[in-house]
């Protein structure tokens, strides 16, 4: 006897929250990546500059064939085996220096936040415009269906003489024009579905938004000094002030160059008698050592005093960057805070659009029954609105989206997409 097994019907991905798609983008960011590398490397260059001071140990030998009086080779004499150790005891340049690689492994961390806020904020709008974009579809594609009735019914009375051809094509060419933006947002959502795949690592076909799982955006008051807040908060600013520090520090660092230096060495050498030091010496020994300071003071450097006069240059032009860079976001950021209110007008404009298309409709209803209107009046009034809603979705969107890039300039981002952070 055959078993028919029921069929299995295709479960719908299941949605993807805000949250989990923000701590996937964080995960998978190749941007992130790179700036994590590049804070372990400013690390390691302040290591290398600090262990300066930390005894630094050589262990060889000088092995070779002497006849006559033992030359050196390449500055040692021939031993059997030998070990040096020499390590910075004062050096006011290698201060300035140790303190210019601090200051830049520190400005990696702000450069690691500016990237993380990157991708948070990649990520928001992605996730707010693929809603907005599952919204419109929804609504164009009701339009769709009000616009074929529509075309339908002009049809039908074309042919009953009651309706003309140019009403009919206008019907079709209603219907034509959802049917195109209906294939741009399906493309734009097809695109965005793509790009927070590659954020997140979840294949395209299985991220769907989950409406309202985004946490609402604050309040913005024009009368808010926000230029002020992203001047003391925004990672850019803090990095460029860094920049401009540890540019300091390296410039005085070349001209302390100059100054008077002290290192510890020390060095013990096995001589061998095959290299003939019994011959040519008079108390010839096989273990010898010598330690003591190595001072050094580069009295006059010309060559120095140039470089030093470059770094000067160079902290000169980290400053001016800093302040092109404060004042750039401070105009950013009250160019976002003042286009919030032409935003929000429009979004206003358009729902109000919106609740009047609506009022519109249920007066056609009310009017079918009296005559007044007929069915095709109808499909166009429930078109009309189905456009309106559209539109209003659209402009929602942009305010959300200047909302967002304000929060990033002023540093509020991740505490908003975050709120355990």
């Amino acid at each position: 006897m055959a078993v028919t097994l029921p069929a299995v019907a295709e479960l719908d991905p299941a949605p993807v929250p805000f949250d989990k798609v923000v701590e996937l983008a964080l995960e998978h960011s190749g941007v992130m990546g790179i700036a994590t590398v590049q804070r372990w490397r400013a690390h390691e260059a302040y290591e290398e500059t600090r262990n300066y001071y930390i005894p630094r140990l050589t262990v060889g030998s000088g092995l070779g064939y002497s006849y006559g009086f033992p030359l050196t080779l390449e500055g040692s004499a021939p031993s059997v085996v030998n070990f040096t150790s020499v390590q910075s005891l004062f050096n006011f340049s290698l201060r300035q220096f140790l303190k210019a690689a601090k200051i830049d492994w520190q400005a990696t961390s702000l450069d690691v936040q500016d990237k993380r806020n990157a991708v948070i904020l990649d990520a928001a709008l992605s996730y707010a415009q693929l809603e907005q974009l599952t919204g419109k579809i929804k609504t164009l594609a009701d339009a769709q269906t009000a616009a074929d009735k529509a075309e339908f019914i002009s049809e039908q009375r074309m042919q009953q003489g009651v309706d003309s051809r140019l009403n009919v094509t206008r019907s079709q060419l209603t219907s034509a024009r959802i049917r195109l933006r209906i294939a741009d947002a399906q493309g734009q959502a097809d695109v965005v579905r793509e790009h927070l795949s590659r954020l997140t690592g979840l294949p395209a076909a299985e991220i769907e938004i989950s409406p309202g799982s985004m946490p609402p955006l604050p309040a913005i008051s024009q009368d808010d000094d926000l230029a002020g807040r992203a001047i003391a908060s925004n990672p850019t600013v803090k990095q460029a002030e860094e920049k401009v520090a540890a540019a300091e520090a390296r410039a005085k660092g070349e001209h302390r160059a100059l100054w008077p230096t002290a290192d510890i060495a020390s060095q013990y050498a096995y001589l061998a008698r095959y290299n003939n030091y019994n011959q040519y010496f008079l108390h010839y020994v096989a273990n010898n050592f010598a330690g003591g300071l190595n001072i050094r003071w580069t009295f006059f450097n010309s060559v120095q005093k140039a470089h030093a006069q470059q770094a000067d240059a160079d902290a000169i032009m980290a400053r001016r960057q800093a302040d092109l860079t404060r004042d750039q976001v401070r105009e950013d950021a009250l160019k976002l805070q003042r286009s919030l209110r032409q935003l929000e007008a429009e979004r206003d404009v358009a729902k109000l659009e919106w609740q009047v298309a609506t009022g519109e409709l249920e007066g056609l209803q009310g009017r079918i029954d009296s005559g007044g209107a007929n069915l095709r009046d109808l499909r166009n009034g429930q078109l009309d609105v189905d456009d309106k809603y559209a539109a209003y979705l659209d402009s929602e969107f942009e305010l959300s989206r200047a909302e967002l890039q304000l929060l990033r300039v002023t540093g509020e981002l991740e505490n908003w997409a975050i709120p355990s952070h």
